[in-house]
């Protein structure tokens, strides 16, 4: 079906394409998916099934995505496929280049192992649990990336040495507000990128994608938890909030178009005028959460430990006990 093209066929796919240039458009969702998963995977041979089953799309949408991008030139091949130079430059508008790490906090519960140093730079089996974020960034290409510290925050110039393109904003009121003074302090560095919290132990690097169509959060299915969540509704966030059942466990890694990064500076400082107290990502899906549709990006439980305090610390590495 690959190598054989109606010219019916030719003519409604060049129509779909004139239509999306008008709008702006350059490739829609299904294609975007498409082409991920084979640039992400290599040349070799692909069968509908696997394909569907990885990007969660139905097998007649992927057969369709496969004939638009062997007419538009994005792939080649016959059994053996692979992506194109077209097909990469397609890409590259979604290719995500920067990153703002949030790495101001203390780290209460995690005391004595933060007495001399923040949380993210505390070792876990002798790798920093933020080299874990680093490394999975950085094996994606992007290498643009901002943190922002504020206790111990010296502490930060050690990972120099392995990450020298790293560049720091110093937040000194971390004390004495909560993070959406962070975000307030980046908000001009936040731009069509990652978002993302330093004290995650990432053990899957894939949750670090190349590319990003939508706003995102990172989020697990839970029958029920005790912490913070969402729900979905008609595709987007509908519910963020502490405990909740049949829900997606909240993780600190998000993305945000270059759109929602304008409305994100705009909303949180107006917000923060008057509240300090509060977290940055209520904003977008509380305080102000009809002006963004935010999807949850699944991932698994086991792909991220979030080590809350030290006994959780002690149970992953015997040399805290």
């Amino acid at each position: 079906y690959m190598e054989t093209f109606s010219l019916i066929q030719i003519n409604h796919i060049q129509n779909i394409q004139i239509d999306r240039k008008r709008k702006g458009e350059i490739v829609n969702r299904y294609l975007f998916e498409v082409l991920c998963f084979i640039e992400k995977n290599g040349k070799k041979e692909y069968g509908i099934r696997e394909i569907s089953d990885a990007i969660q799309i139905s097998g007649n949408t992927v057969s369709k995505s496969l004939q638009e991008a062997k007419i538009s030139g994005y792939i080649e091949g016959k059994q053996m496929l692979s992506i194109t130079s077209k097909g990469i430059e397609a890409l590259e508008p979604y290719r995500v280049k920067k990153a703002v790490i949030m790495a101001a906090g203390f780290g209460a519960r995690m005391m004595p192992a933060t007495a001399d140093r923040p949380k993210p730079m505390v070792t876990v089996n002798g790798k920093r649990i933020i080299d874990t974020l680093l490394d999975a960034l950085v094996n994606v290409g992007i290498k643009d990336i901002v943190i922002i510290r504020g206790y111990k925050k010296e502490r930060f110039n050690e990972i120099l040495e392995k990450y020298p393109f790293v560049r720091f904003i110093d937040n000194d009121r971390y004390d004495k507000e909560n993070n959406i003074s962070s975000v307030i302090l980046a908000s001009k560095e936040i731009n069509n990128g990652y978002l993302c919290e330093a004290d995650l132990y990432i053990t899957n690097p894939e949750v670090i994608r190349k590319y990003q169509y939508v706003s995102n959060i990172l989020g697990s299915y839970s029958l029920e938890t005790d912490d913070w969540s969402f729900r979905i509704k008609d595709g987007y966030i509908s519910e963020y909030q502490k405990g909740n059942t049949y829900c997606y466990n909240y993780y600190g890694i998000s993305y945000w178009t270059k759109e929602d990064c304008q409305k994100l500076r705009s909303d949180w400082a107006e917000i923060y005028k008057d509240n300090k107290g509060v977290f940055w990502e209520e904003v977008p899906l509380i305080l102000k959460k009809e002006n963004y549709k935010v999807e949850i990006r699944q991932c698994n439980k086991q792909d991220i430990m979030e080590i809350d305090n030290y006994y959780e610390l002690a149970q992953l590495d015997e040399t805290y006990r």
